[in-house]
């Protein structure tokens, strides 16, 4: 039983240091902040006033992904086409996903895949490359081609930090009142990347 618990000890402490520390500063200059929702050593979210953080997933860590989301307005229930229930807000960052490759080309690839299957999925309106924080993003907005979908426009981003490739994507429902394309772009000016 010893052995056993000092197996387990050794693997608590072996695995205790796998994670990265937090960097000392971001690249646009600002202290790395122990109260940003942070995305590895990636990126770190001075998360808006308006928004609220709902979640934050290292479980695909070891594969070099991260994955974060955020929230305005209350929570009602709703149940989707499926039967699935899930709590629906007036608008809804529905994901801050960053994936890590090994290489720059890998990421970049990876971002503009995900800007075509944006292009597939929704009525884009808009689209252009904006420098947000000092990171260059391509920004568009649409609508949602599924009468299903309880949201009924959004705004996505994406691009690539290093050998990360960036993905934002934010929903409105019909009756919230604002700016899907501002609310973006206030987000995108929280976002910090490590020095």
């Amino acid at each position: 039983m010893k052995k056993l618990f000092g197996l387990c000890l050794c693997m608590a402490l072996f695995l205790s240091g796998c994670g990265k520390a937090a960097p000392p500063k971001a690249a646009d200059g600002s202290a790395w902040s122990e109260d940003w929702v942070t995305l590895g050593s990636v990126m770190g979210v001075d998360t808006p006033e308006g928004l609220t953080a709902r979640e934050n997933s290292d479980v695909l860590s070891a594969k070099g992904m991260y994955y974060a989301s955020w929230s305005a307005g209350e929570a009602v229930p709703y149940v989707n086409e499926d039967g699935e229930e899930a709590q629906l807000y007036d608008a809804q960052v529905y994901h801050l996903l960053a994936a890590g490759y090994d290489s720059t080309q890998k990421a970049e690839e990876t971002a503009a895949e995900w800007l075509d299957m944006a292009y597939a999925q929704y009525a884009v309106d808009a689209e252009a490359v904006e420098t947000c924080n000092g990171q260059e993003l391509t920004v568009i907005t649409y609508t949602y081609m599924s009468e299903s979908n309880p949201y009924s426009r959004g705004a996505s981003a994406f691009g690539t930090y290093g050998n990360y490739a960036l993905s934002v994507e934010l929903s409105c429902r019909e009756s919230f009142d604002g700016d899907a394309l501002e609310i973006l772009e206030n987000f995108l000016e929280h976002c910090h990347y490590a020095a």
